[in-house]
């Protein structure tokens, strides 16, 4: 707005002649509405621009939860890097924008021990949620600990260094997992059984 007032201002200045004189100049009127499209394109593609950065934003944020609750990324064909300004890409963000806030409500929730036990071990999840009871404590506690072992299914030195450890639940449910799938997907290599 300031840049339409300033460029109004100097039409006006070195226009000849009085106020009056000038309110039926045609020049005057021409040049009134080349600036008024001028300034109007420059805040159209600094619009356009920021709907572009704020689409990419919210683009990156939807992978990076993705990523961290191993879901596959959602696919794009980048049409707006080749679209110009238009409700198309006003769309896009938004449904990015939506998809960003349903996968981070996804994640929060997972942050839960039971969700993320449950996430990870699908089919299994009442047995690991009974596996993990008994091994923590009947707390569910990612924080448990008890001498070596550690975290909600108490995996000792050996079974964190070989697949992983994380003070968060879900990472410590994916170890678990995989060390499940690796003991041939019995629950042998914990004390507690599920059944």
């Amino acid at each position: 707005m300031l840049i339409l007032t300033v460029m109004l201002f100097a039409i006006l200045a070195t226009a000849p002649g009085t106020s009056q004189e000038r309110t039926g100049d045609p020049n005057l009127v021409a040049q009134y509405d080349r600036a008024l499209a001028i300034v109007d394109k420059r805040e159209r593609k600094y619009l356009c621009k920021g709907t572009k950065q704020y689409l990419n934003v919210k683009r990156n944020a939807t992978w990076k939860w993705q990523d961290e609750i191993a879901v596959p990324r959602t696919r794009t064909s980048y049409a707006d890097r080749r679209t110009k300004c238009s409700p198309y890409l006003k769309w896009q963000a938004k449904l990015w924008a939506h998809r960003a806030d349903e996968v981070f409500r996804t994640y929060v929730a997972l942050s839960d021990p039971r969700e993320a036990i449950c996430h990870v071990f699908g089919a299994y999840c009442e047995q690991a949620l009974a596996v993990s009871r008994c091994e923590s404590g009947h707390s569910h506690s990612p924080r448990a600990h008890n001498g070596q072992y550690l975290g909600m299914f108490q995996m000792g030195d050996y079974a964190r260094s070989r697949y992983g450890h994380s003070m968060e639940p879900l990472g410590q449910a994916r170890a678990a997992y995989a060390y499940f799938v690796a003991s041939g997907r019995d629950w042998s290599p914990w004390s507690c059984k599920p059944y």
